[in-house]
Order: C-alpha cells, then sequence, then structure tokens
C-alpha cells in the first residue's frame, strides 16, 4: 500500500520533527517558527470572523478568495500542530475544524430559508462536506502512519505499510506526543462523524450508518471519552420516541469523561415527553391513535 501523502501543509518528502535537535539554537528557532505560525493561524482566524459577522455571509463564505483563505488556516494549522503537537496541537485542531469546517456549515443551516434545492449555494455547500470527510480521512491516515500508530484493534480502515518498500524510520516521540496524536485520531473520527451526519440532513444522501460506525470507531479508540455517546444520541434523534437518543445521552453522562452539554439534550427529551404525556392526558383517549394510545 502507498505511503499517504502529508496534509496540506507539510513539505513533500519531509517529516515533521517531534523532538527537538541537539544545542539551544535549534529549540530556539523551533520556537521562534512555532510562534510566528501560531500568529499566523489568529490573524487569519481573526480576517475569517470579519466575513463570518457580515450579513451576507453565508454567500460570502463561498467565494473564492473566502476558500483559499480557509485552506491557507488548514495548512497552518496542520503545520502548527505536527511541530509543536504537546502545547499547540489540541488548540490547531480545534481551529481547524471550527474556522474550517464547522463555522460554514452553522452558517447554512441557520440560512436555510435562503438556499434553495440543486442551487449553487447548495453544490458548494455539499462540496464542502465532501472535501472536509477527504481531509480528515487523509489526516486520520497520516497521523497512524507518522507516529506509527497501531489501530487495528480499534478501527477497520488503517495505515498499513507495503512490506515492498520498506518501512519509514520510526519516528522518535515523547509519550506525551503519542498520547495527543491517538486523541488525535479519535477526533478525527469525531469529525468524520459528524460530516456524515450533516451530509444525512441533505436530499439524496443516507449517511445515516457512515456517521454511526465513525462514532463508535471513535469510542473504540478512546472508549473512556462520552462526546460520541452525545453525537450518537444527536443522529437518533426521534426514532423510538425519543428513547434510543436517551439512551445514548445517558452513556454520555456516565461516561469516564462525559461531555457536560449532554445534560440540557436530557432534559429537553424529558420536558419534551412530559409535555406530550400531559397533552395525551387531557385528550379524550377514544380519539387517540393506537399508536398515541400505547
Amino acid at each position: 500500500m502507498k505511503q499517504p501523502e502529508p496534509p496540506e501543509g507539510l513539505p513533500h518528502g519531509e517529516a515533521p520533527d517531534t523532538e527537538p535537535g541537539h544545542g539551544q539554537a535549534e529549540p530556539d528557532a523551533k520556537l521562534l517558527h512555532t510562534k510566528r505560525l501560531y500568529r499566523a493561524v489568529v490573524e487569519a482566524v481573526h480576517r475569517l470572523d470579519v466575513i463570518v459577522g457580515n450579513k451576507m455571509a453565508y454567500r460570502e463564505v463561498f467565494k473564492p478568495e473566502n476558500i483559499s483563505l480557509r485552506n491557507k488556516l488548514r495548512e497552518l494549522c496542520v503545520k502548527l500542530m505536527f511541530l509543536h503537537p504537546v502545547d499547540y496541537g489540541r488548540k490547531a485542531e480545534e481551529l481547524l475544524w471550527r474556522k474550517v469546517y464547522y463555522e460554514v456549515i452553522q452558517l447554512v443551516k441557520t440560512n436555510k430559508k435562503h438556499i434553495h434545492s440543486r442551487s449553487a449555494l447548495e453544490c458548494a455547500y455539499r462540496t464542502h462536506l465532501i472535501a472536509g470527510i477527504g481531509f480528515y480521512q487523509h489526516l486520520l491516515l497520516y497521523v497512524q502512519s507518522h507516529y506509527q500508530l497501531e489501530l487495528h484493534s480499534s478501527i477497520d480502515w488503517t495505515h498499513v505499510t507495503d512490506p515492498l518498500i520498506g518501512r519509514k524510520k520510526l519516528v522518535t516521540a515523547s509519550g506525551k506526543e503519542m498520547e495527543w496524536a491517538q486523541m488525535a485520531c479519535h477526533r478525527c473520527l469525531m469529525y468524520l462523524g459528524d460530516l456524515a451526519r450533516y451530509q444525512n440532513e441533505l436530499a439524496g444522501v443516507d449517511t445515516e450508518q457512515l456517521a454511526e460506525r465513525f462514532y463508535y470507531q471513535s469510542l473504540s479508540v478512546a472508549p473512556q471519552v462520552g462526546m460520541p455517546f452525545n453525537q450518537l444520541g444527536t443522529l437518533a434523534g426521534s426514532k423510538h420516541y425519543n428513547v434510543e437518543a436517551t439512551y445514548y445521552y445517558l452513556r454520555c453522562i456516565h461516561s469516564e469523561m462525559p461531555f457536560e452539554g449532554a445534560y440540557g439534550n436530557l432534559k429537553r427529551l424529558f420536558d419534551k415527553a412530559a409535555k406530550a404525556y400531559h397533552q395525551i392526558r387531557r385528550t379524550d383517549a377514544k380519539k387517540l391513535s393506537v399508536n398515541k394510545q400505547r
């Protein structure tokens, strides 16, 4: 199997440093480079915030120059997370997801009435989701390859080195760097699940099982994290009288690392159930459908 190419932002054929070199000059140069990268990231984020704050932002975000700006931010975040994974990796991941993908998705969802089926805007949005899935699949494979992670027992598609071309030299990484890499794979699978879930909301697309698959695999990589259960609850929606969603939110709350938002999600389901129950009690039972009587 061909070695995965580095994600955009890393020089072709060059592995990112994962440990400081010998002497003081190299660590100082690396630190200076990291700070410059972070400043460039902050500047790009500020420019994107201005665009998103625009009244017609749902149109503006898909202009070529703004797509290029998001691509530039994505490249900077990838460089930053591999240059200094322990101190900047998590922050770079969050900014990349939120500013390059999530905020655009939320803009479209809150302006649905302006975006018509099969319009140029809807096409751009579909392309945005597909591009996000491609990027995170690529990043997931690259992190596995670079850190030589063994995730075969956790996910059903992993990086495999072709024995005919030999193995790359193992990267010497600290325990904290390896921990970041493992959790980065978990989060890549979470983002893939979210993107598939958003695709599932579009007409003519059925990616519910794909989203579910990504969420369960993220749980396999990091079973202590409750967030995937919360997302599975959101994906379940109102199926089976909200019982399925209730189960997932409870699993999230009782996880070793629960997601706080699951408490609010669960309360909304209970409030909705209580309201429906009281409405039914005030109605003549004979007028109710068999389903509602049950």
